[in-house]
């Protein structure tokens, strides 16, 4: 299912929070500088999660982190609130932003709030599941206005619908097939048009759902 697949970018420096310059026509006048307390903050469109590893895997740890950590849904679904980054060991410790205050263990995750002012290292003992979703909820809950537990739980609740829809549909296409060799009568015919009328707006449902659910809005 793709909404469990993790969409990983493999980078050698993290993003940097861009402020658009403009010049000519484009400039606005010139104004007061704002007092700063009142001035916008900026921030990257999603917090971060950086995942160092060993390019070869060899690392100890590494089947830990594969087959328990990142199989987990939570974890999996989790990801869509961040930028999911892998990087090397070298080009974490050669990026001014992380350097050598993000850690030294391989594997290990970089969490990094969207203002780019917090980091949390998790290595070593502290590279478990538990501590890896304690993370990442606290994380995102920095930057978004939606509780991320909420979210995917949520989520959670579609994906199953989307499962019972899924075998509904297939349990009456079969149903379709043989009514196709032996012929259908009227009354089956309607039966059938009203069960996928049915799936169909289930279906509807659970998309706009969906979308509510993953619309993630940052804080002003």
């Amino acid at each position: 299912m793709a909404e469990l697949t993790i969409q990983w970018k493999t980078l050698t420096n993290v993003p940097k929070i861009e402020t658009p310059v403009l010049t000519g026509d484009d400039a606005p006048a010139a104004e007061p500088a704002a007092p700063a307390e009142d001035a916008p903050k900026s921030t990257l469109e999603r917090p971060l999660f950086i995942y160092v590893i060993d390019p070869g895997g060899a690392s100890g740890g590494f089947d830990q982190v594969e087959k328990v950590i990142l199989e987990d849904d939570r974890v999996r679904l989790g990801c869509r609130a961040f930028d999911a980054i892998k990087m090397t060991p070298e080009d974490v410790k050669a990026d001014p932003m992380l350097g050598e205050k993000a850690g030294k263990e391989v594997p290990r995750f970089i969490f990094v709030t969207a203002d780019m002012k917090t980091t949390k290292v998790l290595e070593g003992s502290q590279l478990k599941l538990g501590e890896t979703w304690s993370t990442m909820k606290a994380t995102a809950n920095k930057h978004y206005k939606q509780d991320l537990d909420k979210v995917i739980k949520d989520l959670k609740s579609v994906l199953v619908e989307y499962d019972k829809i899924g075998k509904a549909l297939s349990v009456l296409e079969d149903k379709e097939k043989r009514g196709a060799d032996k012929g259908l009568s009227a009354s089956e015919k309607k039966e059938i048009e009203a069960e996928r009328a049915e799936l169909d707006a289930r279906q509807k449902k659970a998309d706009e759902l969906k979308a509510k659910v993953t619309e993630l809005k940052p804080k002003a």
